[in-house]
């Protein structure tokens, strides 16, 4: 057992403290706190703790809200009060992309803000893995999602799901699509579910009940989302994320909408464009995207089925604006290659994750400069970071 002193928090919400000269971090830790730990990984450049006690605990301390949270690998921050949560992501960013000045959004509900989880299922007990573990940690409820996902979760167990995956999503109506992934077959009871709105049940990715899309109404405009196309998880955060992009884009002729997933971004941005050409890989997605531009009576927006890097090489028009919003794993470099050669004014690139977006920013500061950083806190009481950021051609 070692007794340490917790200076600051790394990347992924960990406390760093030092043993024997060596790094070290420890889960569950604050800065200013003083701790006994015990080493459970020893490397040559660091070692990895385990709280065992907290001597001096920080004033900015909370009792974690979900009773799951000391073993449950989803959340990380639920011990450091949200105010303070903000202010770790802040100067996560200055630090990472030394920036002076980041403008943070934050979540005006972080808890129960979740419409969408993923659930494992092992030896028909349901939850989510110990972090960094395939170890099950059972749960009766996730504390950041809708409650309309916590009432469905209460009655999984009459699936009867030996093993598999089970996948939750909803709207802001507390509509759910159901979708389970197991080698087993199931037989789903619609009246075991009576009093949840469940419009659709997905088996393997096959329809087994209902439909496989449900609406959703966010900033008054309806959305169609199919059940593999991706969407923002956070309702509220959304609608600020598109009070940003009326913010930021100015009018003009054509507006490019990378990875559009089912063209939410395009939407917004359609009312500054005369034509928004929006790019997505999955093909539900662009078939929502279409449908959607007709539920909101938009004529200008053209959804294109293909990889970003191969579709881009395609068009030859110019782009005033270009927004872009990847996966994780950020830009590919095809597609970074043709952003740095257009002629856009203006590039929104919204990220998931600050480590890609550093890398690509990188590139792309040969051709543009950072205009403007907001931080929107998507994902409260977790260390991943939203990030929203403008750069303006030099």
């Amino acid at each position: 057992m070692y007794e340490v002193k917790i200076e600051r928090l790394d990347h992924l919400g960990r406390g760093i403290g030092y043993i024997e000269n060596k790094i070290t971090f420890i889960p569950n830790t604050l800065p200013s706190e003083l701790v006994v730990c015990q080493i459970v990984k020893e490397r040559k450049k660091y070692k990895v703790g385990k709280l065992i006690e907290i001597i001096e605990p920080s004033k900015k301390r909370v009792t974690p809200f979900c009773p799951f949270y000391n073993h449950c690998g989803g959340c990380h921050l639920e011990h450091l009060n949200y105010e303070a949560s903000l202010e770790y992501k802040e100067e996560k960013v200055k630090n990472i992309f030394k920036l002076d000045k980041v403008e943070v959004i934050k979540n005006e509900h972080p808890k129960n803000y979740r419409n969408k989880i993923t659930l494992k299922v092992r030896n028909k007990k349901i939850g989510f893995y110990e972090s960094k573990t395939n170890t099950l940690v059972e749960i009766k409820a996730c504390f950041l999602a809708n409650e309309s996902i916590n009432e469905i979760i209460k009655r999984l167990n009459k699936l009867n799901i030996k093993n598999g995956e089970i996948i939750i999503r909803c709207n802001t109506n507390q509509e759910i699509l159901l979708m389970i992934n197991t080698k087993e077959e199931i037989k789903f009871i619609e009246e075991e579910f009576k009093g949840i709105k469940l419009v659709g049940v997905l088996l393997n990715n096959q329809t087994l009940y209902g439909q496989n899309f449900f609406y959703e109404r966010i900033h008054g405009l309806l959305f169609k989302i199919s059940y593999d196309a991706f969407f923002q998880i956070n309702p509220y955060i959304v609608d600020k994320l598109f009070g940003l992009i009326e913010q930021e884009l100015e009018a003009s002729k054509t507006i490019l909408d990378l990875y559009s997933g089912v063209g939410t971004l395009g939407m917004v941005a359609s009312n500054k464009a005369e034509k928004v050409i929006s790019i997505e890989l999955i093909k539900n997605a662009v078939l929502d995207n279409i449908q959607n531009a007709k539920l909101n009576k938009k004529t200008n927006i053209y959804p294109v089925l293909g990889d970003a890097s191969q579709a881009l090489s395609k068009i030859k028009e110019p782009f005033d604006f270009i927004m872009v919003d990847p996966p994780r794993k950020g830009l590919d470099k095809s597609s970074l290659t043709l952003l740095l050669k257009s002629k856009a004014k203006k590039i929104i690139y919204i990220s998931c994750d600050p480590m890609t977006l550093k890398r690509d920013l990188e590139e792309l500061k040969k051709e543009y400069n950072i205009e403007k950083f907001y931080i929107l806190d998507m994902f409260s009481y977790t260390y991943h970071i939203e990030s929203f950021c403008v750069l303006k051609k030099k």
